[in-house]
């Protein structure tokens, strides 16, 4: 594409935003879970609607895009709204857990057949006897679960492995691992692992068979609507760590919609640990050969801090922020370069497989460190300049149904608080 053609297309985006009504990215009353969209719940999920209407946009500005690609896929929320898009798609993710909810949020089963099974593993399920050997064999399963509880999910378990074909499984699977969330000890309202204290504890008795029949059902209705979309385009999902796309060829995407992590995840969202109790019940881990389900927030991006503060990554405003955290605290200041560090190869590897003309669309959080806000945004921005990446537009969208706190305390004084992220920054990049 020549280069007027292209700042073309980059304004016409720009002006498309420009156009829109104040606060049309907000989506505050928008239903974030249609579809399929509501399958299994995950940390800091993307809103469908963000990335339709980037899809959209993109599309209406560049309609020979055929492919999209997500090297963050999470949840799977950008390849849904691909597939619905028409267009291919192509996922990838470290968390195995994440690899299963798109698998099966972009799969459409037939609706009856799902019923049929269903009800066959339901009534499978009732004459099976389990004893305490039968039980999955991980630490702490008994600290996590009622016993009760243990008994049901492996009667489920082995319900699912006996009568449900292998092809349909994943649909089984998905809905079984949100069980377990729910059914378990841990405080389901937060994403990080903590127990319940002893007095709800003492009081908790889940039901395992009636919570899964509701998920389920439910993910009986976004199965549904999909069938009736049909037919549909490809999808493929891969584990591949993000800082190594190697295995995918050169100029292979017209299209890129990905929600990022804030930071790594032990000090921001906790992806690994959201996963563990289903990973652990599922042997995800170990089937796909990767990081012990207890050793995956090590894994991805920033998972080892940084041994030391210097660097040559090409952002100034990162550069001030680190002297910033420094001047606090060193080893969080070398946390956080570590972060970025990791991030930078994969800017390179993403601009590597976008096709010339491409466009990458951004969607994240700027964090605070010591009081310092980190401006990913605008690190992304000045970091893969040097990759042939072109900024066409930048703005802000409010967060209104956070499940965050808008305050908390980065240090041990007692009434120290400082502001939570409020706010998403969306983004667009060029692939020159």
């Amino acid at each position: 594409m020549a280069i007027s053609s292209s700042l073309m297309v980059d304004q016409a985006i720009r002006q498309s935003i420009e156009a829109l009504p104040r606060g049309h990215w907000d989506f505050a009353n928008a239903d974030t879970k249609e579809w399929t969209h509501g399958y299994h719940s995950y940390p800091a999920m993307m809103i469908p609607q963000v990335a339709r209407s980037l899809i959209t946009l993109v599309q209406q500005h560049r309609p020979d895009t055929r492919s999209l690609f997500d090297p963050f896929m999470g949840s799977g929320t950008s390849l849904v709204e691909g597939l619905l898009a028409g267009l291919t798609t192509v996922g990838s993710d470290l968390n195995p857990l994440s690899r299963l909810m798109t698998q099966a949020k972009t799969t459409a089963w037939d609706p009856e057949s799902l019923e049929t099974w269903v009800q066959t593993l339901m009534d499978y399920v009732k004459d099976i006897q389990i004893a305490e050997a039968d039980w999955p064999h991980f630490d702490n399963v008994t600290f996590w679960f009622k016993s009760t509880v243990i008994t049901e999910l492996t009667r489920l378990k082995r319900g699912i492995e006996n009568t449900v074909p292998d092809g349909i499984q994943p649909f089984f699977w998905v809905a079984f691992s949100d069980t377990v969330r729910w059914v378990s000890n841990s405080r389901n309202a937060e994403f990080k692992l903590y127990r319940l204290d002893k007095t709800r504890l003492a009081q908790w008795n889940p039901d395992v068979f009636g919570t899964f029949r509701k998920v389920i059902a439910r993910n009986q209705v976004g199965n549904s609507r999909l069938w009736e979309q049909r037919p549909l385009p490809a999808v493929s999902l891969y584990p591949y760590n993000a800082m190594d796309l190697s295995a995918l060829p050169d100029g292979a995407f017209d299209l890129m919609v990905t929600s990022p992590p804030y930071g790594d995840s032990r000090t921001t969202v906790a992806y690994g640990q959201f996963s563990r109790l289903s990973l652990q019940w599922l042997n995800l881990a170990d089937a796909a050969g990767g990081p012990a389900p207890n050793k995956l927030d090590q894994a991805m991006l920033g998972g080892v801090a940084s041994q030391a503060l210097q660097h040559a990554l090409a952002s100034p405003t990162l550069a001030a922020a680190l002297d910033q955290i420094a001047s606090h605290d060193n080893d969080r200041a070398r946390e956080v370069l570590s972060f970025y560090q990791d991030l930078d190869v994969t800017l390179q590897e993403i601009a590597r497989i976008m096709r010339p003309g491409g466009y990458q669309c951004w969607v994240v959080g700027n964090r605070t460190v010591k009081h310092v806000q980190l401006l990913t945004d605008r690190i992304i921005t000045e970091m893969s300049e040097r990759y042939g990446l072109i900024p066409v537009v930048n703005f802000t969208r409010a967060i209104p149904n956070k499940r965050m706190p808008k305050e908390n305390s980065p240090t041990n004084q007692t009434g120290a608080k400082v502001t939570t992220m409020n706010g998403e920054q969306i983004f667009i990049l060029r692939k020159d």
